[in-house]
């Protein structure tokens, strides 16, 4: 409605800018929300929305992104994901919490390669170096560990030339 006075009646302002002077909220300049509502009265709903969410482009389809490939809006563009915490996202068996395997790939993402492998094979104490361990001492690793042996049944590791292959 319109009015023309000298001063301003009451409820009447000297601006018509406003696109839905039935919503208080709604009005040119507003802060715009993901609401599917045109808060800023710019013809557009949702652009640049306060509450917009981060999404990170994810490659190799693993469902962690990265962190440098970041676009925001209130839905998730196709490719994107809300996490970005992928360490390589050209390979889909490389993100936080991949099974690790002996390889020489940090495939969980912690900095680390080959800790606590999948794959890993059970060493045996070899305290008297003839290459046959005992069974009650071990360690799983990708390599053998100095003093350890593949196999564990010495009957004496105090004597290496006391073991199963001995003459």
């Amino acid at each position: 409605m319109v009015a023309s006075a000298c001063t301003a009646p009451a409820n009447y302002v000297a601006d018509a800018t406003d696109c839905d002077d039935s919503v208080a909220t709604v009005f040119p300049g507003a802060p715009e929300h993901c609401d599917n509502v045109d808060e800023d009265c710019d013809g557009t709903a949702d652009n640049a929305a306060i509450d917009a969410g981060s999404w990170y482009t994810d490659r190799d389809g693993d469902s962690f992104g990265d962190a440098g490939q970041v676009q925001t809006g209130c839905t998730a563009p196709a490719g994107t994901v809300a996490d970005a915490t992928d360490c390589n996202d050209t390979a889909a068996t490389i993100f936080p919490g991949a099974p690790e395997h002996c390889d020489g790939v940090d495939e969980d993402c912690d900095g680390t390669a080959d800790n606590n492998p999948v794959d890993a094979t059970t060493w045996y104490l070899d305290s008297d170096a003839d290459g046959y361990g005992v069974p009650s001492t071990s360690t799983s690793t990708c390599t053998v560990p100095t003093g350890y042996a593949a196999t564990d049944d010495d009957c004496n590791d105090a004597n290496a030339a006391i073991h199963p292959g001995a003459a």
